[in-house]
């Protein structure tokens, strides 16, 4: 275990512009003319979704790195991870539970940004928002997960997660800390033993007595996408 702010100094480095709705991918564009239909630019005009969001950044964006994104471009990317001798992974928390994703897959954490309801979209998804001149789906993990909506929500943070070109916010309710976790402390294919949503949990990392579930980003961004 690493201290978490100390590794996004002295790894990561500030954001650079995006260059907005124009390099979208086929699945962000596809899901776009879904919600808001053929003419999704004129409606998010509308929305006052052409211009980026003010967003206060906790942590510094990941560096595009192409090893990284070459290993996305698999078919399989969670097999890559099983290759790697040791993984960093953020942990955080979302109504109680914890969860972790692999912190090469994460470009930023922000404060949380108001989201823009989608008609007809599902419960989980929160909305969208413009971050940095891209329109980008937010998720809200405790009804994802189906977890207690009796506690009181205070979804404070947005961590923001880049694949394949795309990227996604995961709404949490707190950053715990960075993980430096051997394959031996990470169990994968953990389908029968995490029940509903089992498809998007990759695997479970053991920490003392504790099991945190490690989400598979890919997944998540392919149902988000496609849902």
């Amino acid at each position: 275990m690493s201290n978490l702010e100390e590794y996004f100094e002295n790894t990561l480095s500030p954001p650079d512009s995006q260059a907005g709705q124009d390099n979208l991918k086929d699945s962000e564009q596809a899901f776009l003319e879904k919600y808001l239909g053929l003419d999704w630019r004129k409606s998010l005009a509308a929305k006052g979704l052409d211009k980026p969001v003010t967003a206060e950044t906790v942590m510094a964006v990941a560096v595009e790195d192409k090893a990284v994104a070459a290993q996305q471009e698999q078919e399989d990317p969670e097999a890559g991870l099983m290759k790697e001798p040791e993984l960093r992974l953020v942990s955080f928390q979302v109504q109680g539970q914890v969860y972790a994703v692999p912190i090469m897959l994460v470009q930023e954490v922000l404060k949380s940004v108001p989201a823009t309801k989608l008609p007809g979209a599902p419960d989980f998804m929160a909305g969208i928002t413009n971050l940095r001149g891209r329109v980008t789906p937010l998720v809200d993990l405790s009804v994802l997960f189906g977890l207690d909506g009796s506690q009181e929500r205070a979804d404070n943070f947005l961590i923001v997660c880049r694949y394949r070109g795309s990227q996604l916010g995961l709404m949490v309710r707190s950053i715990e800390t960075m993980h430096k976790a051997l394959q031996e402390n990470i169990e994968w294919d953990i389908e029968a033993q995490v029940g509903v949503n089992a498809g998007l949990i990759a695997g479970l990392l053991k920490v003392g007595d504790r099991l945190i579930k490690i989400l598979s980003i890919s997944r998540l961004f392919q149902q988000v996408l496609k849902s």
